[in-house]
C-alpha cells in the first residue's frame, strides 16, 4: 500500500513539475508572441525572393540576403517614420502650439455657447500628448529586443519553412490537411498582401497630400489613416472627416477642401476601384472580423497588432471551422 502511495505521489510530483515548467515557459515566451508572429509575416512576405535566391546561393546566404533586404526596405523606413512621429508629437506638445489649436477651435461662433474651459482642455491635451511621447520613448529598449527576436526568428523560419510546414501538416486534426494549409495561406495572403498593400497605398497618398496642404502632423495622421484603412468601409473616414471638420471650424476652407479631395480619392479611387478590382476577389474576409481583429490586435500586441490581430482571429476561425467540418465528415 505504501509502495502504491509512493508511486502516486511521484506521479503527482511529475505532473506538478511539468505544469510548472510549462507555466514558466509560457510566461517567458508570452512577451515575444508579437515578435514571433511579426517574424512569420516578414518571412511570408520575402519568401518569394528567398525561393529565387536559395537555389543559387544556398539557404543560409539567401536567408541572410533577405534579412538585409528586410532591414533596408522595412525596418529602416519604419524607424524613420517612428522618429518623425515622435518629432511631430514633441512639436505639437509645446504649450504655445496647443494653445493656438485650442483657441482657434473654441473661438468659433457655434462653440462659444458651450462655456468650454480652455485652460483645463489645454492642460489635458498637453498631458495626454506628453504621456504618449514618454511612453513611446520608454518602450524603445523593448522594441529593440523585439526586433532582434523577430529577425532571428525570421531567419529560422526562412531556412526551415518546408520542415515546419510538414510538421504542421502532420499534427493538424483535419481530413484534408493540404487543403486547410492552402486556405490558411490564402487568408494570410489576403490580409498581408491584399489589405496591407491597399492600406499602405492609402497611407502614402494621405502623407503626401497632407504634407502638400501644410498640415503639421501630416505623418501622424497618415500613419493613423494607414492603420484604420485595414477596416474596409469605415476606416479612412474616421481620420479625414474629423480633420476636414476641424479646418472648417477654424475657417481654413482651402485646407478643408483639400482634405475632402484626398478623402474622396481614397474612398472612391482606392477603396472602391482599386480594392474591388485587384484585392476584393482574393479577399473573402468579413469586414467585421477585420474590425475586431484590428482593435483587439492593437490592444494585445500594441501598434503593430493591426496586422497580427486579424491574422490570428481569421486563421483561428478557419481552424475551428475545419475541425468541426472534419468531425462531421
Amino acid at each position: 500500500m505504501n509502495m502504491l502511495r509512493q508511486l502516486q505521489l511521484r506521479n503527482y510530483l511529475f505532473w506538478a513539475v511539468l505544469l510548472g515548467f510549462l507555466l514558466v515557459s509560457a510566461f517567458m515566451v508570452l512577451p515575444f508572441v508579437g515578435a514571433i508572429i511579426s517574424a512569420y509575416i516578414l518571412a511570408y512576405l520575402v519568401r518569394p525572393v528567398f525561393l529565387r535566391l536559395a537555389p543559387r546561393f544556398g539557404n543560409t546566404p539567401a536567408a541572410i540576403l533577405c534579412l538585409l533586404a528586410t532591414i533596408i526596405v522595412i525596418v529602416v523606413p519604419i524607424s524613420l517614420i517612428a522618429v518623425g512621429i515622435l518629432d511631430q508629437m514633441s512639436g505639437i506638445s509645446t504649450n504655445q502650439e496647443i494653445s493656438n489649436i485650442v483657441d482657434a477651435f473654441t473661438a468659433r461662433p457655434f462653440l462659444r455657447g458651450l462655456s468650454i474651459n480652455t485652460v483645463d482642455l489645454k492642460a489635458a491635451i498637453i498631458l495626454a500628448v506628453n504621456n504618449m511621447t514618454n511612453s513611446a520613448i520608454e518602450s524603445i529598449p523593448n522594441v529593440i529586443i523585439g526586433l532582434v527576436v523577430t529577425l532571428n526568428c525570421m531567419f529560422y523560419l526562412m531556412c526551415n519553412w518546408n520542415q515546419l510546414a510538414s510538421h504542421m501538416k502532420k499534427y493538424l486534426p483535419f481530413k484534408n490537411n493540404d487543403k486547410m494549409l492552402a486556405e490558411l495561406g490564402g487568408t494570410a495572403d489576403a490580409i498581408i498582401r491584399g489589405h496591407g498593400s491597399v492600406s499602405l497605398l492609402e497611407g502614402v497618398i494621405a502623407f503626401f497630400g497632407f504634407s502638400l496642404l501644410g498640415i503639421q502632423a501630416s505623418l501622424i495622421f497618415a500613419v493613423v489613416l494607414f492603420i484604420f484603412a485595414f477596416m474596409p468601409g469605415i476606416g479612412t473616414e474616421l481620420v479625414w472627416v474629423p480633420m476636414a471638420f476641424y479646418y472648417f471650424s477654424i475657417g481654413q476652407y482651402a485646407t478643408m477642401w483639400g482634405i475632402i479631395a484626398i478623402g474622396l480619392l481614397l474612398w472612391v479611387g482606392i477603396e472602391f476601384y482599386f480594392y474591388t478590382r485587384f484585392v476584393g476577389a482574393k479577399s473573402r474576409i468579413h469586414p467585421f472580423l477585420l474590425l475586431i481583429g484590428v482593435l483587439g490586435g492593437i490592444g494585445v500586441f500594441g501598434i503593430f497588432g493591426f496586422i497580427i490581430g486579424p491574422l490570428i482571429l481569421v486563421n483561428s476561425i478557419k481552424i475551428i471551422e475545419g475541425a468541426i467540418g472534419s468531425r462531421e465528415v
